[in-house]
Protein backbone atom coordinates (compact mmCIF):
# COMPACT_ATOMS: atom_id res chain seq x y z
CA UNK A 1 0.00 0.00 0.00
CA UNK A 2 1.52 3.57 -0.97
CA UNK A 3 2.59 6.07 1.66
CA UNK A 4 -0.05 8.34 1.41
CA UNK A 5 -3.04 8.62 -1.60
CA UNK A 6 -3.09 11.03 -4.31
CA UNK A 7 -5.05 13.90 -4.11
CA UNK A 8 -8.73 12.87 -4.03
CA UNK A 9 -12.02 14.08 -3.65
CA UNK A 10 -15.67 13.22 -3.26
CA UNK A 11 -18.55 15.11 -3.40
CA UNK A 12 -22.05 13.51 -3.20
CA UNK A 13 -25.25 14.37 -1.57
CA UNK A 14 -25.51 14.03 2.76
CA UNK A 15 -28.94 12.09 2.29
CA UNK A 16 -27.30 9.15 0.11
CA UNK A 17 -24.08 9.20 2.20
CA UNK A 18 -26.17 8.77 5.80
CA UNK A 19 -28.88 6.39 4.06
CA UNK A 20 -25.88 4.38 3.17
CA UNK A 21 -24.65 4.57 6.94
CA UNK A 22 -27.48 4.29 8.58
CA UNK A 23 -27.54 0.50 7.23
CA UNK A 24 -24.27 -0.48 8.33
CA UNK A 25 -23.89 -2.87 10.94
CA UNK A 26 -23.17 -1.51 14.51
CA UNK A 27 -19.21 -0.85 15.15
CA UNK A 28 -17.82 0.81 12.12
CA UNK A 29 -17.60 3.82 14.03
CA UNK A 30 -14.54 3.90 16.42
CA UNK A 31 -14.95 4.84 20.25
CA UNK A 32 -13.53 8.77 19.48
CA UNK A 33 -16.42 8.77 16.89
CA UNK A 34 -18.75 7.28 19.31
CA UNK A 35 -18.08 10.15 22.32
CA UNK A 36 -18.49 12.93 19.43
CA UNK A 37 -21.81 11.42 18.83
CA UNK A 38 -22.79 11.04 22.39
CA UNK A 39 -22.54 14.71 22.67
CA UNK A 40 -24.72 15.84 19.79
CA UNK A 41 -27.97 15.89 20.57
CA UNK A 42 -30.02 17.36 17.46
CA UNK A 43 -30.98 14.59 15.29
CA UNK A 44 -29.83 16.46 12.37
CA UNK A 45 -26.51 16.95 13.56
CA UNK A 46 -25.91 13.60 14.63
CA UNK A 47 -27.09 12.56 10.83
CA UNK A 48 -24.87 14.92 9.44
CA UNK A 49 -21.80 13.73 11.59
CA UNK A 50 -23.11 10.06 9.96
CA UNK A 51 -23.34 11.05 6.58
CA UNK A 52 -19.52 12.87 6.49
CA UNK A 53 -17.68 9.81 8.51
CA UNK A 54 -19.42 7.53 5.80
CA UNK A 55 -18.34 9.86 3.17
CA UNK A 56 -14.51 9.88 4.17
CA UNK A 57 -14.43 5.92 4.65
CA UNK A 58 -15.88 5.30 1.10
CA UNK A 59 -13.23 8.04 -0.64
CA UNK A 60 -10.48 5.98 1.07
CA UNK A 61 -12.57 2.90 -0.14
CA UNK A 62 -11.86 3.84 -3.41
CA UNK A 63 -8.69 5.04 -3.04
CA UNK A 64 -7.29 1.72 -1.50
CA UNK A 65 -9.46 -0.59 -2.33
CA UNK A 66 -10.86 -1.80 0.53
CA UNK A 67 -14.57 -2.28 2.22
CA UNK A 68 -15.31 1.53 3.37
CA UNK A 69 -16.36 -0.20 6.75
CA UNK A 70 -13.39 -1.78 7.72
CA UNK A 71 -11.58 2.07 8.06
CA UNK A 72 -10.89 3.12 11.57
CA UNK A 73 -10.88 6.87 11.98
CA UNK A 74 -9.86 8.81 14.83
CA UNK A 75 -12.10 12.12 15.81
CA UNK A 76 -9.89 15.00 17.52
CA UNK A 77 -12.08 17.79 19.00
CA UNK A 78 -11.23 20.67 17.01
CA UNK A 79 -9.04 18.96 14.46
CA UNK A 80 -9.63 17.31 11.48
CA UNK A 81 -10.57 13.25 11.16
CA UNK A 82 -7.23 11.01 10.98
CA UNK A 83 -6.34 7.60 10.19
CA UNK A 84 -5.85 5.08 13.10
CA UNK A 85 -2.54 4.02 13.61
CA UNK A 86 -2.95 1.43 15.67
CA UNK A 87 -4.92 -0.39 12.84
CA UNK A 88 -3.43 1.29 9.64
CA UNK A 89 -0.20 1.51 10.36
CA UNK A 90 2.20 4.34 11.51
CA UNK A 91 3.36 5.22 8.07
CA UNK A 92 -0.21 5.43 6.20
CA UNK A 93 -1.46 7.31 9.38
CA UNK A 94 1.43 10.19 8.75
CA UNK A 95 1.04 10.22 5.44
CA UNK A 96 -3.05 10.65 4.70
CA UNK A 97 -4.60 13.82 5.23
CA UNK A 98 -8.16 14.49 5.21
CA UNK A 99 -10.33 17.48 4.73
CA UNK A 100 -14.16 17.44 5.10
CA UNK A 101 -16.91 20.14 4.28
CA UNK A 102 -20.60 20.20 3.91
CA UNK A 103 -23.13 23.04 2.68
CA UNK A 104 -27.05 23.06 2.50
CA UNK A 105 -27.88 18.72 1.20
CA UNK A 106 -24.15 18.55 -0.03
CA UNK A 107 -20.85 17.16 1.34
CA UNK A 108 -17.07 16.93 0.21
CA UNK A 109 -14.27 15.41 1.13
CA UNK A 110 -10.79 14.99 0.32
CA UNK A 111 -8.01 12.85 0.90
CA UNK A 112 -4.09 13.70 0.09
CA UNK A 113 -0.83 12.57 1.44
CA UNK A 114 0.10 16.10 2.16
CA UNK A 115 -2.12 18.58 4.50
CA UNK A 116 -5.31 19.58 2.62
CA UNK A 117 -8.30 21.54 2.82
CA UNK A 118 -11.83 21.29 0.85
CA UNK A 119 -14.68 23.70 0.90
CA UNK A 120 -17.94 23.43 -0.32
CA UNK A 121 -20.48 26.34 -0.72
CA UNK A 122 -24.32 25.95 -2.53
CA UNK A 123 -26.03 29.26 -3.12
CA UNK A 124 -29.39 28.86 -1.92
CA UNK A 125 -32.34 31.19 -3.19
CA UNK A 126 -31.95 33.70 -0.53
CA UNK A 127 -28.53 34.62 -1.93
CA UNK A 128 -29.12 37.10 -4.57
CA UNK A 129 -30.73 39.23 -2.09
CA UNK A 130 -27.48 39.44 -0.02
CA UNK A 131 -25.01 43.04 -0.09
CA UNK A 132 -21.99 40.79 -1.51
CA UNK A 133 -19.77 43.50 -0.98
CA UNK A 134 -20.65 43.77 2.77
CA UNK A 135 -19.72 40.60 3.24
CA UNK A 136 -16.65 40.85 0.93
CA UNK A 137 -15.67 43.70 3.16
CA UNK A 138 -14.94 41.50 6.40
CA UNK A 139 -12.89 38.61 3.79
CA UNK A 140 -11.32 40.26 0.51
CA UNK A 141 -8.10 42.18 0.13
CA UNK A 142 -8.64 45.73 -1.14
CA UNK A 143 -7.44 44.67 -4.71
CA UNK A 144 -10.23 41.92 -4.66
CA UNK A 145 -12.60 44.35 -3.37
CA UNK A 146 -11.70 46.58 -6.34
CA UNK A 147 -12.45 43.79 -8.94
CA UNK A 148 -15.85 42.75 -7.03
CA UNK A 149 -16.83 46.62 -7.10
CA UNK A 150 -15.91 46.96 -10.87
CA UNK A 151 -18.29 44.21 -11.29
CA UNK A 152 -22.37 44.53 -11.63
CA UNK A 153 -24.20 43.17 -8.67
CA UNK A 154 -25.43 40.00 -9.93
CA UNK A 155 -24.53 36.31 -10.03
CA UNK A 156 -21.31 36.51 -11.27
CA UNK A 157 -19.95 38.74 -8.71
CA UNK A 158 -21.78 36.76 -6.00
CA UNK A 159 -20.02 33.35 -7.58
CA UNK A 160 -16.55 35.18 -8.05
CA UNK A 161 -16.93 36.22 -4.32
CA UNK A 162 -17.91 32.96 -3.21
CA UNK A 163 -15.03 31.10 -4.95
CA UNK A 164 -12.45 33.57 -2.75
CA UNK A 165 -14.50 32.64 0.45
CA UNK A 166 -14.23 28.77 -0.28
CA UNK A 167 -10.27 28.90 -1.15
CA UNK A 168 -9.55 31.02 1.99
CA UNK A 169 -11.53 28.56 4.10
CA UNK A 170 -10.10 25.82 2.67
CA UNK A 171 -6.46 27.22 3.27
CA UNK A 172 -7.30 27.43 6.93
CA UNK A 173 -8.82 23.91 6.99
CA UNK A 174 -5.51 23.03 5.41
CA UNK A 175 -3.54 24.58 8.23
CA UNK A 176 -6.22 23.42 11.01
CA UNK A 177 -5.59 26.66 12.74
CA UNK A 178 -9.80 27.35 11.81
CA UNK A 179 -10.97 31.01 9.95
CA UNK A 180 -8.62 33.68 11.04
CA UNK A 181 -10.47 36.53 10.97
CA UNK A 182 -6.77 38.36 11.95
CA UNK A 183 -5.28 37.36 8.54
CA UNK A 184 -8.57 36.77 6.16
CA UNK A 185 -8.34 40.10 4.50
CA UNK A 186 -4.29 40.05 3.86
CA UNK A 187 -4.86 36.26 1.97
CA UNK A 188 -5.14 37.37 -2.01
CA UNK A 189 -6.41 34.80 -4.31
CA UNK A 190 -4.84 34.98 -7.61
CA UNK A 191 -5.17 32.94 -10.69
CA UNK A 192 -2.10 30.76 -10.74
CA UNK A 193 -1.30 32.42 -14.54
CA UNK A 194 -0.96 35.74 -13.19
CA UNK A 195 2.26 37.80 -13.53
CA UNK A 196 3.73 37.43 -9.76
CA UNK A 197 2.90 40.39 -7.28
CA UNK A 198 4.56 41.27 -4.03
CA UNK A 199 3.50 39.05 -1.21
CA UNK A 200 4.10 35.70 0.53
CA UNK A 201 3.11 32.90 -1.45
CA UNK A 202 1.16 30.28 1.01
CA UNK A 203 -0.52 27.67 -1.24
CA UNK A 204 -1.98 26.40 -4.36
CA UNK A 205 -5.72 25.72 -5.02
CA UNK A 206 -8.06 24.67 -7.18
CA UNK A 207 -11.99 25.77 -7.34
CA UNK A 208 -15.12 24.78 -9.54
CA UNK A 209 -18.10 26.24 -10.24
CA UNK A 210 -21.35 24.26 -11.53
CA UNK A 211 -24.99 23.47 -10.98
CA UNK A 212 -26.86 20.81 -9.06
CA UNK A 213 -29.96 19.25 -11.10
CA UNK A 214 -32.04 21.54 -9.22
CA UNK A 215 -30.46 24.53 -10.33
CA UNK A 216 -28.23 25.72 -6.67
CA UNK A 217 -25.43 26.77 -7.83
CA UNK A 218 -21.98 25.30 -6.78
CA UNK A 219 -18.75 25.99 -5.51
CA UNK A 220 -15.80 23.56 -4.66
CA UNK A 221 -12.28 24.12 -3.46
CA UNK A 222 -9.46 22.54 -2.23
CA UNK A 223 -6.36 23.73 -1.24
CA UNK A 224 -2.61 22.43 -0.51
CA UNK A 225 0.84 23.66 0.80
CA UNK A 226 2.89 21.94 -1.41
CA UNK A 227 4.62 23.91 -4.54
CA UNK A 228 3.07 22.44 -7.30
CA UNK A 229 -0.83 21.85 -6.98
CA UNK A 230 -1.48 18.27 -8.22
CA UNK A 231 -4.59 17.16 -10.48
CA UNK A 232 -7.51 15.94 -8.54
CA UNK A 233 -9.55 13.50 -9.11
CA UNK A 234 -13.25 13.90 -8.10
CA UNK A 235 -15.97 11.25 -7.27
CA UNK A 236 -18.75 13.47 -8.64
CA UNK A 237 -21.99 11.85 -6.68
CA UNK A 238 -23.87 14.63 -6.42
CA UNK A 239 -24.46 14.92 -10.28
CA UNK A 240 -22.94 18.25 -10.39
CA UNK A 241 -22.87 19.94 -13.89
CA UNK A 242 -19.64 21.25 -13.82
CA UNK A 243 -19.16 25.16 -15.88
CA UNK A 244 -15.81 26.56 -14.71
CA UNK A 245 -12.51 25.22 -13.19
CA UNK A 246 -9.46 27.76 -12.10
CA UNK A 247 -6.50 27.21 -10.34
CA UNK A 248 -5.48 29.93 -8.19
CA UNK A 249 -2.18 31.17 -5.92
CA UNK A 250 -3.23 32.25 -2.35
CA UNK A 251 -0.64 35.27 -1.11
CA UNK A 252 -0.64 36.85 2.11
CA UNK A 253 0.51 40.66 1.59
CA UNK A 254 2.35 42.35 4.48
CA UNK A 255 0.90 43.82 7.72
CA UNK A 256 -0.11 47.54 7.08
Amino acid sequence: MEAGPGLRLLLAPQALMGGVAQQLEPGWLTASELDRTAAMHQPGRHHEFMACRYALRHLLALVYGHASSTWRLDAPEGKPPRLNAAVHGAVLAANTYLSLSHSASLLACAAFRQPVGVDVEVVDARAGKRDVLALAGLACTDEEMRQLSAMAMGPQQRLLFLQWWTLKESYFKCTETGMDFSRIRRIECRPANAVPGYGQLLARAQSWVGSTPAGEDVVLSVCTLGDALPAAQIQNCAEIAWRQEAEWTLVELPSP
